[in-house]
């Protein structure tokens, strides 16, 4: 009971801090065997929050054991199931030892993973040992190698499968953006035949090159950032019409063409072909000028295909109009009810940042903590005065004003800039004109430059 409900309470706090999150490959993630979830760590206890609340299954987490030096948290992580393990880095800044850490030093939190994966549970645990804003996977540890493989040969736990989960963010730090889970392909542990002194290491780097197939890995923050940029900009370039008002796409997409971005990067580096070489900083060239015209005019990018015949502006208006008239109060309640627990956190979470996934981490769970408290509060309020009846129905009615808020503002926000490039556009036809020209133009040209990319990697594997 009290995981369900912290569940969801994690679930209401995720969602109103980032805008949208999708869950990819699903039916990837066995149903009643036993899992061993393996799990990349770029945002500290957000990481957690969004594989418990992202998977269907109750899993059964691991923390570091520091965490549990506070009473309170010790109790309710214990009561959550949190299992605590021991860091090699923990102990070494706790006693200054040197060398070799005692490998048996967790051997109590292995026994207690072995038994949920005897229970046939599935448990997650961080292999980097660390969250981290590299913009690489860290340099895995051997611990989930080794739950696994003790958990099969010693545990006697059969039909046990490593799983393995890529979390990318499009910017952990910032609210309202978007958030991509991926579910890679399991390693069945029956079927794996290394055995020996090797075992843990050849496991280990196959967890690396598995987690490393769901998830980006960048040799600086600089290609990191470059291959953002240049994969939002060719999902909006492609996009035959303007995303749905209000609506966020999924960050499937940045994502996959990041990675052919990245392919196709390396393609060109490896050296090849001069004249494609050329073409394709000639479109880069031309896409950051097309970026700038379209700056200068206040017209986003997914908005040139915008038409601007006249039969197209009444439907827009009413249709906006009346979600306006319907969400708006709802949206007021919202904000009314909310301003004073949100800014709070925000405050909360801006004091002393270390790391990227301060701010994430703090406003989610000073907000959630801030939020239950004022429902309280507001309910019991209401209670005194109406009865409790009418106090539950007025509690109930704020995470969904909450939502309808959010969402509304980011419609507004949209419909004000299609408005603003659809009269930009009928008062200047020959400007939509030209921009829908070289609109098209560069779509060509990035779909032949691709085909030729393509042409040649398969001409090098033969």
């Amino acid at each position: 009971m009290l995981y369900a409900l912290l569940r969801s309470i994690a679930g209401i706090a995720l969602r109103w801090f980032y805008r949208r999150i999708d869950v990819e490959g699903l039916d990837r993630l066995p149903r009643d065997a036993p899992v061993l979830l393996v799990v990349n760590h770029p945002n500290a206890l957000v990481d957690a929050l969004l594989v418990g609340w992202a998977l269907p299954r109750r899993v059964v987490l691991t923390a570091k054991a520091t965490l549990f030096d506070s009473r309170p948290l010790a109790r309710l992580l214990s009561w959550v199931g949190v299992v605590p393990l021991v860091r090699s880095s923990d102990v070494r800044a706790a006693t200054g030892a040197e060398g070799t850490i005692d490998p048996r030093r967790n051997a109590r939190a292995f026994g207690a993973l072995r038994e949920v994966l005897r229970r046939r549970g599935a448990v997650v645990i961080f292999p980097e040992g660390i969250s981290h804003d590299n913009p690489s996977l860290a340099p895995l540890r051997t611990g989930a190698a080794r739950i696994a493989l003790e958990a099969r040969d010693e545990g006697g736990v059969q039909g046990l499968y490593i799983v393995p989960i890529g979390l990318t963010f499009e910017r952990k730090e910032a609210p309202r953006t978007r958030v991509l889970v991926q579910i890679g392909d399991a390693i069945a542990l029956d079927r794996w035949s290394v055995t020996g002194e090797g075992a843990v290491a050849a496991l280990t780097e196959e967890i690396d090159a598995r987690l490393r197939m769901v998830t980006q890995n960048y040799a600086t923050v600089d290609d990191a950032s470059r291959a953002a940029s240049l994969s939002a900009l060719f999902a909006a370039l492609f996009r035959s019409e303007p995303s749905s008002v209000g609506s966020a796409r999924s960050l499937r997409l940045e994502v996959s063409l990041a990675r052919r971005i990245e392919d196709a990067r390396c393609a060109l580096a490896r050296g090849g072909d001069d004249h494609l070489r050329a073409r394709t900083d000639a479109l880069l060239r031309s896409l950051t000028t097309f970026e700038e015209r379209l700056a200068l005019h206040d017209v986003a990018l997914e908005d040139v295909t915008v038409p601007a015949a006249g039969r197209h502006a009444a439907p827009f208006v009413l249709r906006e109009a009346w979600v306006l008239a319907i969400a708006g109060p709802v949206a007021i309640w919202g904000t009314i009810n909310h301003w004073l627990p949100f800014n709070a956190a925000r405050m909360i979470a801006r004091r002393s940042i270390q790391s990227a996934s301060d701010p994430a981490m703090r406003t989610i769970v000073a907000g959630a903590a801030l939020v239950l408290t004022f429902y309280l509060a507001q309910g019991a309020l209401v209670a005194l005065v109406a009865g409790w009846i009418v106090a539950s129905c007025y509690v109930l009615s704020l995470p969904l004003a909450a939502d309808v808020n959010f969402l509304l503002r980011e419609r507004l926000t949209r419909v004000v800039h299609r408005a603003r490039t659809y009269l930009l556009f009928r008062s200047r036809p020959k400007l939509r004109e030209q921009l829908q020209g070289e609109l098209q133009r560069l779509r060509g040209e990035a779909l032949e430059i691709e085909q030729l990319l393509h042409e040649s990697r398969v001409s090098e594997a033969v």
